[in-house]
């Protein structure tokens, strides 16, 4: 198992405040086709430890991409350096029309050759708290690690939390 790097770790900490600029996740997933699918997300749908990554997704998309193939990148960047995980799911829970992943790091890619990045940023307003749901992210993210989909316990693969669909 790859752990998943102190930096990132850091990076994924906490909530965004309101107001705020915070940095906005690219995880990338592929359809069926092989063609590559973009989903933005923020720190409120998604955490990590150095066991794995666990995050939220609501789109059609990634959670039809993520259900079929069970991978995805994330780039994050950390200390002007992007970071590119590959991830595989270990675990996952479906309810309230989003999808929550547990993944393993599968490959790290730190790119520094000197050149410093900028994540892309987001302004942090109260309406996103209502309008992504982050109230459901916590609470699904909250049902994984109480499942066992965190690094210390066993991984299963899908459930329905509270009788949801």
């Amino acid at each position: 198992m790859i752990p998943v790097p102190p930096e990132i770790v850091a990076v994924l900490e906490g909530r965004p405040d309101i107001g705020t600029l915070d940095q906005a996740f690219i995880l990338l997933t592929v359809d069926d086709e092989g063609v590559a699918d973009v989903c933005l997300l923020s720190r409120s749908e998604m955490e990590a430890d150095p066991g794995e990554v666990r995050l939220v997704v609501a789109g059609r998309k990634a959670r039809a991409n993520l259900g079929r193939s069970g991978q995805a990148t994330l780039v994050a960047v950390a200390g002007g350096v992007p970071n590119y995980l590959a991830l595989r799911t270990r675990a996952t829970v479906e309810a309230d029309g989003a999808l929550a992943v547990a993944l393993s790091v599968t490959r790290v890619l730190r790119d520094d050759l000197g050149i410093e990045l900028h994540p892309i940023m987001f302004r942090v307003e109260e309406r996103l708290a209502v309008t992504e749901r982050w109230e459901r992210s916590t609470a699904l993210l909250g049902e994984l690690r109480r499942l066992g989909g965190g690094s210390a316990g066993p991984a299963p693969r899908t459930g329905s939390p509270r009788g949801r669909d």
